[in-house]
């Protein structure tokens, strides 16, 4: 029998996360006698990592939208589990749940916030944690809310080659826009060239992103999905059309600088010239609207109509060093380890 283990979190990072500010803990095992009536016992089979998570390793942000990590606590993320016993009649033994849960093998949980996952031969249980999980809700919501993207026009994805990058591509495509998207290594230009993009350019090889986004958008872009914020939307600035629109969905190449050393906007100026739309968005504003999203990402899946691209590691002991490879772009589509 495999010992209950969880992951603590133990040491702010200063700059990039190390696996020293991980501590892998040995807890006591569960079984069906500690369950109370709602609850649910649980034997996690995937778990997310994901870049928003690194902003709840900082002493302090801002701005909050969901609480930081307590130094001794274990860490939290999105989990996908079976459950192995209940007590609530929203699920049975042997059903699939997802939800927030602390990185544990073993754990008992309200079944309150879970939410029912459903793999097949076709559909991967990891799926729920990607592209029919919140990941996927991020890339499709904004766009049906905030994009109005019309067939035609430029789409330019940043961070495109990664978890929600990988699915805003597609479903941009999908509206019938020209897609142009960077990636950080040649070899993540080639798969998103793979995936179907008009135009793919690796943003480390560019001596000038103002000039790279002209020869790729001679017209302008129209929509522009942010992921990584910083110097690259500055640039895009640059190179939108008059009315366009813009979704803040990330800056991940801000996470890691201290408040007084992130990247301050120089080409705002564009954002009146050009009457722009630049709108940030917390998936969950949408909630009422998930079930619908994720039925329509799920049909187009099994139609082959958009491709569920990841990344996976197998072991529970490997869970810090994914979250890092993740956070240095080593995964192409949504990174997720499998026990």
């Amino acid at each position: 029998m495999t010992t209950n283990q969880e992951w603590k979190f133990v040491a702010f990072p200063d700059g990039m996360p190390k696996e020293s500010d991980f501590e892998l803990s040995t807890i006591p095992d569960m079984s069906e006698n500690d369950l109370k009536e709602g609850q649910v016992l649980l034997e996690a089979k995937a778990i997310s990592v994901d870049p928003y998570m690194r902003g709840r390793m900082s002493e302090s942000l801002g701005s909050k939208y969901i609480p930081n990590f307590k130094l001794g606590d274990a860490v939290e993320g999105f989990v996908a589990a079976k459950v192995i016993a209940s007590k609530t009649e929203k699920f049975a033994a042997g059903s699939f749940v997802t939800g927030i849960l602390p990185w544990r093998r073993i754990q008992v949980a309200d079944a309150a916030p879970l939410n029912p996952a459903f793999p097949n031969d076709k559909v991967s249980v990891t799926h729920f944690l990607g592209v029919l999980g919140l990941t996927g809700l991020s890339a499709y919501l904004p766009i049906e809310k905030i994009a109005a993207a019309k067939s035609g026009e430029t789409a330019f994805v940043s961070g495109a080659a990664g978890a929600v990058g990988s699915v805003a591509c597609q479903l941009l495509k999908l509206k019938g826009c020209r897609v142009i998207g960077s990636a950080g290594t040649d070899a993540k230009v080639e798969e998103l060239q793979k995936l179907g993009v008009d135009a793919a350019f690796n943003y480390r090889s560019s001596t000038d992103l103002v000039a790279t986004l002209k020869e790729h958008a001679p017209k302008g872009i129209d929509v522009y999905f942010d992921n990584v914020g910083g110097p690259t939307l500055d640039a895009v600035l640059e190179v939108m059309t008059a009315g366009g629109r813009i979704i803040l969905c990330g800056a991940i190449s801000q996470y890691n600088s201290k408040a007084g050393d992130r990247y301050g906007l120089k080409n705002t100026f564009h954002v009146i010239t050009k009457m722009l739309l630049l709108q940030g968005f917390i998936v969950t504003q949408w909630k009422e609207e998930f079930p619908a999203a994720i039925g329509q990402l799920l049909t187009l899946l099994s139609e082959g109509k958009i491709q569920a691209k990841e990344t996976v590691i197998n072991g529970f002991d490997k869970l810090p060093s994914a979250f890092i490879g993740m956070m240095s772009g080593d995964n192409t589509g949504k990174m997720v380890v499998t026990l």
